[in-house]
């Protein structure tokens, strides 16, 4: 039978994923300052490792609390955000080795395959995080709060990456604007993924 009394879950991959996102704020707050000089080696590993797997544990993190009311979308979701993450990784590390290098999009042998990467991301990544914001925004008993700190997401994908990007953004995907915006959304993460789930209690 079931009452009206409810009793608080937070499993060990709530706990992973806070952990996790805890890590990723700490990383963009040390981007934060650093210098932006290419290929400065706190900034090439924070981009290219500690932020994109971060990211990765989250997503999972997440999964795993959507999976139990709505395991098909959670996936539909999930391997997206997965390949459009890595996708970012193979993009960044391009982006970086040009600017090591001193090389413009123009004259850039892999300006090809950057563009290609580019395209993927936005196709694949924004359609990742719209399902989960729109599954943590309907999916009861869980939080609705991050859903809406998701979406800008969504966009910042499409003004940063792409045909659609802003000039004055695109070029500085790291900005101190967006890697503000990048740390408080991951301890809204950790905030969330650590706040337990309450469900209907059995008697």
């Amino acid at each position: 039978m079931v009452s009206d009394r409810v009793e608080s879950e937070r499993t060990r991959s709530d706990l992973i994923g806070c952990i996790a996102s805890i890590f990723a704020a700490l990383a963009f707050l040390t981007l934060l300052l650093l210098p932006t000089v290419p290929g400065t080696e706190g900034r090439i590993y924070i981009i290219l490792f500690v932020d994109p797997i971060a990211r990765m544990i989250g997503y999972w993190a997440i999964y795993q609390r959507l999976a139990d009311a709505r395991p098909r979308w959670a996936e539909l979701g999930f391997y997206p955000l997965i390949l459009g993450t890595v996708l970012l990784i193979g993009r960044d590390a391009l982006k970086e080795s040009a600017r090591i290098n001193l090389l413009t999009p123009s004259d850039s042998p892999i300006n090809s395959l950057d563009v290609l990467l580019e395209l993927l991301v936005i196709l694949i990544l924004p359609f990742g995080l719209a399902i989960y914001a729109w599954l943590i925004a309907t999916t009861r008993p869980l939080r609705r709060w991050l859903s809406f700190v998701i979406v800008p997401q969504v966009i910042i994908v499409f003004i940063t990456l792409g045909p659609f990007a802003v000039p004055s953004l695109g070029g500085f995907r790291f900005s101190r604007l967006l890697v503000f915006y990048a740390m408080i959304l991951s301890f809204a993460k950790a905030i969330w993924l650590y706040s337990p789930v309450a469900h209907p209690k059995v008697r």
